[in-house]
């Protein structure tokens, strides 16, 4: 108690100007609840801290993990966090905000371009959570990028099947970043040790989308990368799959933890944690936050759920529920050992006390969407719902949502909107 106290007594100290100052010198009206077995302490709920566990520590996170630490609880990375795994239900709305790629584009297409330094700066004005996708190069150094093609993030004169991935770091390091209107910038592509940096400046928290190397399949016949395609080179394809994932989350933990910055960073995963483990060590993954992302064409998305919940325990920061139209089964109820939930979102929030979350996709311009192939694509409204805001806040427990979003400033809107209704 006496160390979660001074942490955040001492914000307050840092923030006078008086000396000297008088620590405690405020009454404090505390309401304490600690549950007992065997008259051991199990939990002790400290309002404003969290539940402390057994061991003396924030129970919302891993021992291992920074946060757990109470002498970290007035930090910044704690707070965010904290706030992400604690949901409240009873508002009209807490909705959670993350900046895909930051904020960029703005201004008819002029504004800084995604992923730029200024893109990443902005994001404070917003929310404190970045997201952003981290990609390998052929000479294993991490590059942030949404696109494998580089014509229409850079000025990069190629083709446009050159993918970042079979290139070395030194072919890209001279590029200039895109603005949304095509226009060239001053900014160039950020390695993942210079995004790390940019965290810990703007204090800001990072969900990293990792983007593997996969292969690349048009109208229904891959042209390139043919050997990591599942429809023709089967379980050996996965694997490599797989392991390119794994080897980019690997060097992502060995940058952060080279620069003192773990806690600033959460993945999202589309594998259980069990399978992490093939590839690295429990203590180093305990150190880091995860976001299980579920797919709607995942069918073993509940057992995908128990699997985290049991394994991953307080290493989960949240579950990214994504989903399209109404009709898609995570959006249906289903009955559960005898319990009946409204729809996967409720599961998870039952299940973990943990928030679903989804990538609204809305549309970057009148091209529409982007994927990873620099193909736009007008999205077919009839097949996708996502963007359309009302569609998004009448999904039940949708409210709590984790909202990985190219429009930030839209949702703080819809958030403040919907706060003022009552439940």
């Amino acid at each position: 108690m006496k160390t979660a106290l001074f942490a955040i007594d001492r914000k307050h100290y840092d923030q006078q100007a008086i000396r000297p100052y008088n620590f405690f010198s405020s009454e404090l009206e505390l309401i304490l609840k600690i549950e007992e077995i065997n008259a051991q302490m199990q939990a002790f709920k400290f309002p404003g801290i969290g539940i402390i566990d057994q061991l003396g520590g924030n129970s919302l996170f891993h021992p291992k993990h920074f946060c757990h630490n109470l002498a970290n609880a007035s930090s910044f990375v704690t707070k965010v966090w904290m706030e992400i795994k604690t949901p409240d239900i009873n508002k009209g709305s807490d909705l959670i905000v993350a900046a895909h790629r930051g904020v960029w584009g703005d201004n008819l297409g002029t504004g800084a371009p995604e992923n730029s330094i200024a893109a990443i700066k902005r994001t404070k004005d917003y929310t404190d959570i970045l997201e952003s996708d981290i990609m390998i190069t052929k000479d294993k150094q991490l590059i942030v990028s949404h696109d494998y093609c580089l014509m229409r993030l850079t000025d990069y004169p190629g083709s446009l099947r050159d993918y970042l991935f079979n290139m070395n770091q030194s072919q890209l390091e001279n590029l200039h970043l895109r603005r949304r209107n095509m226009s060239v910038s001053d900014f160039k592509l950020l390695t993942f040790g210079d995004l790390i940096d940019a965290l810990i400046e703007n204090q800001l928290v990072l969900t990293i989308d990792i983007k593997e190397i996969i292969a690349r399949r048009k109208n229904g016949v891959c042209i390139d990368n043919c050997e990591y395609d599942p429809a023709t080179h089967g379980e050996e394809a996965k694997k490599k799959v797989k392991d390119s994932w794994m080897e980019i989350m690997k060097k992502c933990i060995e940058i952060a933890a080279s620069k003192n910055a773990l806690q600033y960073i959460a993945f999202k995963v589309p594998h259980e944690y069990t399978e992490l483990l093939n590839y690295e060590s429990d203590d180093i993954l305990s150190k880091v936050l995860f976001m299980p992302v579920i797919q709607p064409q995942r069918k073993d998305f509940l057992d995908f759920v128990d699997s985290w919940a049991v394994n991953g325990g307080s290493r989960v920061l949240a579950y990214e529920t994504n989903f399209k139209t109404t009709k898609d089964k995570s959006l249906s109820s289903f009955t559960r050992q005898g319990v009946k939930y409204e729809n996967l979102l409720h599961y998870v929030y039952s299940r973990t006390g943990l928030r679903p979350g989804s990538y609204p996709e809305e549309p970057m311009g009148p091209k529409g969407i982007v994927n990873r192939w620099a193909d736009w694509m007008i999205k077919d409204l009839s097949k996708d719902w996502r963007g359309d805001y009302y569609f998004f806040m009448g999904v039940p427990y949708g409210k709590i949502m984790v909202l990985t979003t190219d429009r930030p400033d839209l949702w703080n809107k819809i958030d403040l909107l919907y706060k003022t209704i009552t439940p």
